[in-house]
């Protein structure tokens, strides 16, 4: 079944993906089954089908669960990108799952549809490596800082990569300590008590509904 009429802000996001104008991001917005998602709910994988997902609007994180309760955080993702079973490569039952951080909506395209689409229209296959591209590079990132890096630098590596995400450097929303502590295989205690050191030095401020690295450049002093 097909998707209703993309709202304006749904197909700025569909064109800012792919990198396409206003009538193919209507297309490609038409091809989509719309559908939204409550914070905490399983994304993928999902028992009955494959299906590649494109996020419109909340936040959602793959991450992979040990057995002894232990979570390691692969790759959080915004309005604009993909996950599932990306470009027909998914079986579904990998030790990976993609789990909703907050309510949200997403586009959702079988297997053979993505393969037409990226067939039909070179912008929709280029968007598609270069976001794997850049999940492939920050992913091997993760892995230096894990194996090289304490977790204060990991703690410090991380907030200077969320501070970059804006123009005025302040990290909104204000970060959720699990949840960053999740994405640095470190405890809620160690970012804790780090943020407030940083803080205390007036390397952070909590400002604007966010927190704000003030001194950047010290920041980066701490990662190594």
């Amino acid at each position: 079944m097909q998707s209703a009429k993309p709202a304006s802000t749904e197909l700025a996001t569909i064109a800012a993906a792919f990198g396409c104008g206003e009538a193919l991001a209507r297309t490609i917005g038409g091809l989509g089954r719309g559908g939204e998602h409550g914070r905490g709910q399983v994304l993928y994988p999902l028992p009955d089908r494959e299906e590649t997902s494109l996020l419109l609007a909340g936040m959602a994180q793959e991450a992979a669960y040990g057995r002894e309760g232990g979570v390691l955080v692969l790759h959080q993702f915004g309005p604009g990108e993909f996950y599932g079973s990306l470009i027909g490569q998914g079986d579904g039952r990998g030790e990976t799952q993609v789990e909703a951080l907050s309510d949200g909506r997403a586009l959702h395209y079988g297997e053979e549809t993505v393969i037409r689409l990226m067939e039909s229209y070179t912008g929709v296959a280029v968007a598609m490596t270069r976001q794997l591209a850049r999940r492939l590079a920050a992913m091997r990132q993760r892995m230096v800082e894990a194996t090289l890096l304490s977790a204060t630098g990991r703690i410090c590596a991380e907030l200077l990569r969320l501070s970059r995400q804006s123009d005025d450097g302040v990290i909104r929303p204000l970060p959720v300590l699990a949840e960053l502590a999740q994405r640095v295989q470190s405890t809620r205690e160690t970012v804790s008590r780090t943020v407030s050191q940083l803080e205390r030095r007036g390397i952070l401020k909590r400002q604007d509904g966010g927190l704000a690295v003030i001194a950047a450049h010290r920041l980066e002093e701490l990662v190594f």
